[in-house]
């Protein structure tokens, strides 16, 4: 089958790999769409945890099962998603309820083969079943907005809280859309692509801008109930510190391995803050897909760059230099037949 296969380095081609036997237990997708990822960039780079070389990446995904090996024959034909996450369930953090974190963890797109192919192959128990409302190419999101949907209930967001997310990317725009779901006045969304705050404003942040303009200035100084900070970058984080009022969250989803930043640690203790990591989609994938299929969560404005596998390098750069106008590159494997 036809595949996309990262190196590290920023090395990647479309190769022929053969399909290794289906393992029990196991099915294999058919691939129609997946979208490209803040960490699938740092894994093309070479700058990701959890990984092996050469791998084809890709945990974003949405298909149409082909092929079960043992129980689960009825899966054949029917349109899925699936959970990146294959823990042993029997470590410490498994019966924590921490499966992300897994003491042998299998991740689909990082450590085994991904959805960037013609077929992925998957455990069956991670399927999830998808409803004919819901487009494929809208059900790829699902496992970005379940990360979302995670990083929201880890804030124990309340209605009529006021929030501030920093990052205006594919999971940003999504936080946004999740936290007004939970009830919260996303009053400010930042980042510094003018087409991302105009993203952000058409999901239903109220105010959208650049984190060094005099707006931000303002809203920034009016604190929030809640700073989710998707940037990954390490200076935002000491930002969102500064952004909130006493007995605030500050929640970390974005991330860059090996970047650091100083915080200065008192203003933890002294504004009785909280500072949060969140990891992973926490098992919220079920209310993913009734978001999206309901059209409570509009996956559109992320979706900007539909590219074949040929595609690959130049949509790549696109997305590493936030090229305006892209927020998540799709790879399209349909031929062109977008359902």
């Amino acid at each position: 089958m036809r595949a996309l296969q990262f190196s590290g380095d920023s090395v990647a081609e479309v190769t022929e790999i053969d399909n290794a036997p289906l393992e029990p237990g196991w099915a294999r997708v058919k691939v129609h769409y997946n979208s490209v990822c803040g960490s699938d960039l740092a894994l093309y780079q070479g700058n990701w945890h959890g990984n092996r070389y050469p791998i084809v990446p890709g945990h974003e995904w949405s298909g149409v099962v082909s092929e079960v090996n043992g129980t689960g024959q009825e899966w054949i034909g029917r349109p899925v998603i699936g959970d990146l996450i294959h823990a042993c369930h029997f470590c410490d953090p498994c019966r924590d309820g921490l499966s992300v974190m897994c003491e042998s963890l299998t991740e689909i797109g990082f450590t085994v083969n991904g959805g960037c192919a013609e077929y992925v192959d998957v455990p069956v128990p991670n399927l999830y079943a998808l409803p004919d409302r819901l487009p494929l190419a809208s059900a790829c999101q699902v496992e970005p907005l379940a990360v979302a949907l995670h990083a929201v209930d880890r804030a124990a967001v309340r209605p009529g809280e006021r929030v501030a997310v920093l990052g205006c990317g594919g999971i940003g725009l999504l936080i946004v859309q999740a936290a007004r779901c939970a009830g919260a006045v996303v009053q400010l969304a930042a980042d510094p692509v003018e087409f991302r705050q105009k993203a952000a404003l058409r999901v239903g942040a109220a105010e959208a801008c650049d984190a060094s303009s005099a707006a931000y200035g303002q809203l920034a100084g009016e604190r929030f109930d809640v700073v989710f900070e998707a940037s990954g970058a390490p200076e935002s984080v000491a930002q969102g510190l500064d952004m909130l009022r006493p007995g605030g969250r500050l929640v970390a989803v974005g991330y860059r391995v090996g970047a650091s930043h100083p915080i200065e640690t008192a203003k933890l203790p002294l504004a009785y803050a909280s500072l949060l990591g969140v990891m992973g989609p926490g098992g919220k994938y079920r209310e993913a897909i009734s978001l999206l299929a309901s059209g409570a969560v509009d996956a559109a404005p992320l979706l900007t760059d539909f590219v074949t596998l040929d595609d690959h390098e130049e949509a790549l750069s696109r997305a590493i230099a936030r090229q305006d106008g892209t927020i998540r590159v799709v790879f399209d494997l349909t031929g062109g037949d977008r359902g």
